[in-house]
């Protein structure tokens, strides 16, 4: 895995080890670009947001995210859906899948992991939320099995890109995760820390993604709640990042 280089750009960080015609991008806490929130300010946050890259908000499609598995495939009939209100998001979903260009697809997170996938053979992507629910049901995997059976996508030209979420510096968790998980979860000081990075990574690898291909933004949203929003540090009513990719024409 490989640590990469950002690119601050007003109200995104983009990451630098992409192919040209794709925006693989993340928001930090300039703006809240979460739903719960009036509607004007949701829309209000996600343009300035967007227009870092030249992002029409009629292209954004998020999902009603519910930390489970779920992984839908995102057409043109699409658009626009859960652009501003969750009501009409992509209902029960944690990842999406796309081959049309112009669609941005983003996800909301405030400590959970967003992982971007490309693949330029194929010309399709795809975006995923992971927190430990959704790494423990395997979404990662699911979807480079949808990617692979549907789309044809031969793992080993996948790129992979490791948004901001919370890193086992910071991210303690109860002794119930010992059983939760075999890997990635860490003894310190007498108190156990879930590596959401490291299963993931595995989780991909395991897929057939080449560890050179995955690219990793080292962000902790805990240790870097000055710039990111973070659940764990501040409770329930914290807004969220969003993150997104988008092929161009």
């Amino acid at each position: 895995m490989n640590d990469s280089a950002l690119t601050k750009s007003k109200h995104l960080y983009l990451f630098s080890a992409v192919p040209k015609n794709i925006i693989v991008a993340f928001s930090g806490r300039d703006y809240d670009a979460g739903f719960d929130q009036e509607k004007e300010k949701i829309i209000y946050n996600r343009k300035k947001i967007l227009s870092t890259v030249d992002i029409r908000l009629e292209q954004l499609v998020c999902a009603n995210q519910i930390h489970d598995d779920k992984v839908v495939i995102v057409t043109n009939s699409d658009r626009a859906r859960g652009s501003v209100s969750r009501s009409d998001a992509i209902a029960y979903c944690d990842a999406m899948i796309t081959k049309e260009k112009n669609i941005a697809l983003g996800v909301l997170t405030a400590d959970c992991l967003s992982v971007f996938l490309l693949d330029e053979v194929k010309n399709v992507i795809a975006i995923v939320h992971s927190g430990w629910r959704g790494t423990k049901k395997a979404i990662l995997k699911k979807t480079v099995y949808i990617l692979k059976e549907i789309f044809q996508v031969e793992p080993k030209n996948l790129l992979a890109y490791f948004g901001p979420a919370i890193r086992s510096c910071c991210y303690e968790v109860k002794e119930e995760f010992l059983d939760y998980f075999k890997r990635g979860v860490i003894r310190r000081d007498g108190k156990i820390f879930l590596d959401l990075i490291q299963i993931n990574r595995l989780q991909l690898q395991e897929c057939g993604v080449l560890n050179a291909n995955i690219f990793d933004c080292q962000i902790c949203t805990f240790c870097q709640n000055d710039t990111f929003f973070s659940y764990r540090k501040e409770g329930k009513n914290c807004g969220r990042q969003i993150s997104l990719v988008m092929m161009r024409d």
